[in-house]
């Protein structure tokens, strides 16, 4: 029996930040060996953002969990040969460069594909590999404005960042996607291919249902039209916040009626179909929240399960792992490095009944692995100590 449905597959990781390493660390999942390339003193600049950690903090370990890592000084000649020997007999390559940079590394997917035939290479990039903007820095925030996202979130008179990753995250969904079918291509024409991510396109992908009106000749999807007849963001007599979200059919209006004891209004023919109460919504939502403000959440949720009407709390993070729903998916998860003690991560969502997503290895110190996987390329304990003095590793 396999250890992950990837296993035996070997991926090289040259990305940093978020999205790319996301995406290995789901390759990973699945029992990929993934090789994360970073730069001596510092690595990647993830590990930085959280000072209180010196290099380890919890969102790096989330990021990059079961991976080894190998310091390259990619500037130098030599790191780029031994990154080259790696390439010789890798399955993936993954990378976060700006094109010419990439160009100027030598690590363009027509230089490799020569190397090694079989390599897939996936780039991550902000705006793809051609075009006006194909050479200008890139982010998940830039990627969420320039896509229309983060308008559907934020209000334009006081704009503001929604407080998660949508882009880069989606990004590293997308390139493992893009990776896995590569892979099965190639097992029908033994050859890789190069995949661009870009963050603008899987922004804009990402909202696809959501523009796809205005595409097609209707209105623009806004976060004042989005909810319209169908969510309800209510609060009870204690401000605490929470969600309802109605099917289209009458029943579903009927309960969410009995369970806020609005019985009164079952029957108004000014609600009585879905067009209806979307036209009415300003309405009804001042109706709903006079009638929610009565009374404690606790009081509403058990009622509005009762009706059938799907509802939750709008918890913040420290209330989450309080649900018994989470704590029967077996939410956080824990993994112990033997340096830095026990992480407590979320890990994969996919449940595979035969290959289940696993913690193979905790996420790994700066170059903790740099002479280990240099010694499988031919290079012994006193090659490497040269290589360190030299600043190459």
């Amino acid at each position: 029996m396999i250890s992950g449905a990837l296993e035996g597959f070997t991926c090289i990781d040259v990305s940093g930040h978020v999205a790319g390493p996301y995406a290995s660390s789901l390759l990973g999942d699945l029992g990929c060996e993934v090789i994360k390339i970073e730069l001596p003193n510092g690595g990647d600049t993830h590990r930085g953002r959280n000072p209180k950690y010196e290099g380890y903090g919890p969102s790096f370990r989330a990021l990059n969990r079961n991976k080894k890592s190998v310091t390259l000084n990619l500037r130098e000649k030599k790191a780029r040969e031994i990154l080259l020997k790696l390439l010789e007999t890798a399955d993936i390559f993954l990378e976060n460069f700006r094109p010419p940079t990439r160009k100027q590394l030598g690590l363009d997917f027509y230089v490799l594909e020569k190397l090694n035939p079989k390599l897939i290479h996936c780039s991550i990039s902000g705006y793809g590999q051609s075009g006006p903007y194909r050479d200008k820095p890139g982010f998940d925030t830039i990627g969420q404005a320039l896509s229309g996202m983060m308008s559907l979130v934020t209000d334009l008179d006081d704009p503001k960042v929604a407080g998660i990753s949508f882009v880069d995250h989606s990004a590293g969904i997308f390139a493992a996607h893009g990776i896995m079918a590569a892979l099965l291509a190639r097992a029908k024409t033994n050859r890789g291919q190069f995949i661009d991510v870009s963050l603008l396109q899987v922004a804009i992908a990402f909202i696809e249902s959501h523009v796809s009106d205005y595409l097609n000749g209707g209105e623009a999807v806004s976060r004042e039209n989005f909810p319209k007849g169908r969510i309800y963001s209510l609060l009870d007599c204690d401000r605490k916040p929470f969600m309802v979200h109605l099917s289209g059919h009458n029943k579903a209006w009927e309960g969410l009626l009995r369970a806020g004891e609005l019985d009164d209004q079952i029957g108004n023919p000014r609600f009585e179909t879905r067009k209806q109460r979307t036209d009415h919504h300003n309405e009804i939502v001042k109706m709903l929240r006079a009638a929610f403000a009565k009374k404690k959440r606790d009081y509403w949720l058990p009622r509005l399960d009762t009706n059938e009407i799907p509802n939750a709390p709008i918890n913040t993070i420290r209330e989450v792992f309080d649900n018994p729903q989470i704590k029967h998916l077996g939410i956080p998860k824990q993994i112990t490095h033997p340096k830095m003690g026990t992480s407590n991560l979320v890990g994969s969502p996919i449940n595979l009944s035969g290959t289940p997503p696993k913690f193979f290895r905790p996420a790994p110190l700066l170059g903790e692995n740099t002479a280990e996987v240099l010694a499988k390329i031919g290079y012994d304990a006193h090659a490497v100590k040269e290589l360190r003095a030299s600043g190459v590793v």
